[in-house]
């Protein structure tokens, strides 16, 4: 037989459709659907377009809802293809029949369509009752008197896609117990609206006030912006450079609407996706009020203590428990005329003359 006589043998609505529509026309359907010649036309144009699609598509026809399927849907029951041909679905979804059958029945019964999105589903695969997760949808078919005769469905498995999901949202609550935990304030930005994506406690006592997340840092802290620090994150965003600032002054709005100013150690780290594209900012930050305030106090007494020993007429020196001297005043360069820091320890001996 020439390949016109074969394709001349192959009825129209399943030319083209791959291996599957091979497997229908060798199926012996005489004890469910009836012989292929005699399909009602909305079975044969629903299945036309099933075999033709590259998308995993199924049809359950009739009141058992039997199955036909596409070549991409063929993996979708694993090792019940191709004996799940023909069956109907409840006999090839027993094992999770609890699920798909009310939503197969309502479809069937109210025309009403069903669409699910990472729906858990546990089939038996090779024996053993798997865990997936699956998009798919079902709609009614119905023939040329508006009866439902069966249901046209399409999906794919999301196993891979929930997993990683659910991996990478494990991984944030682990650096999230773990960042409630730092001493130091942390938060991650995300995008270049610069969005808390996580903060710690330590970050929100700093900067006093929470519901920060899902905010950008503009809407979230808005006193920080003319003081500077949104353009800063808004270069290292784009230059992907790393900030580190210093004991740096920075107020923030108290919630009684002042605004407290504090000295804040920090660094702005740029974090990159996987291509090395702009992603968002990790922040860490420590308060430094205390020490810097301390340490301005110090230098303040310093001065005072400078200007009061300099003003006094006499030479004025102090020295260590063990003799060493440390520390001279103006008078005493004045009169001897050395260096300052020249007679520091022992060297004031030299400005003695040896009968002396």
């Amino acid at each position: 037989m020439s390949n016109d006589e074969q394709l001349n043998v192959i009825p129209g609505f399943l030319r083209n459709g791959g291996q599957m529509a091979e497997l229908i026309l060798k199926h012996d359907w005489s004890d469910s659907l009836g012989s292929i010649e005699e399909w009602p036309a909305a079975l044969r144009s629903a299945l036309s377009i099933c075999l033709n699609s590259s998308f995993p598509t199924a049809i359950y026809w009739g009141p058992e809802m039997r199955l036909l399927y596409n070549d991409s849907w063929a993996p979708i029951p694993a090792e019940r293809h191709p004996w799940a041909l023909g069956k109907p679905a409840a006999e090839v979804w027993s094992d999770i029949w609890d699920v798909v059958g009310p939503q197969f029945r309502q479809v069937m019964t109210t025309g009403e369509g069903v669409t699910t999105y990472d729906q858990l589903l546990i089939m038996d695969r090779n024996g053993v009752p798997t865990e997936g997760y699956w998009n798919y949808s079902l709609s009614s078919i119905r023939d040329e008197h508006g009866n439902i005769v069966g249901i046209f469905n399409q999906g794919n498995e999301t196993t891979a896609a929930v997993l990683a999901r659910r991996q990478t949202q494990e991984e944030i609550a682990r650096l999230g117990r773990l960042f409630a935990q730092a001493p130091a304030a942390i938060a991650i930005l995300e995008g270049p609206s610069h969005t808390f994506k996580l903060v710690n406690p330590a970050y929100e006592d700093l900067v006093q006030r929470s519901n920060l997340l899902g905010r950008p840092v503009e809407e979230a802290l808005p006193e920080v912006k003319d003081q500077g620090f949104i353009q800063l994150l808004d270069t290292v965003y784009a230059t992907n450079e790393p900030y580190q600032g210093k004991a740096v002054p920075v107020e923030f709005m108290r919630p009684d609407g002042e605004r407290q100013g504090r000295y804040v150690d920090f660094v702005f780290q740029p974090i990159t996706d996987t291509a090395g594209q702009p992603a968002g900012i990790f922040i860490q930050a420590s308060d430094v009020t205390e020490a810097t305030t301390a340490m301005a106090a110090l230098r303040e007494s310093e001065q005072r203590f400078e200007a009061i020993v300099n003003s006094i007429d006499q030479m004025i020196w102090s020295t260590r428990p063990d003799g060493h001297h440390d520390y001279y005043n103006n008078r005493w360069y004045e009169f001897t005329g050395v260096p300052e820091g020249s007679t520091d320890g022992e060297a004031w001996n030299g400005m003695f003359h040896p009968d002396d």
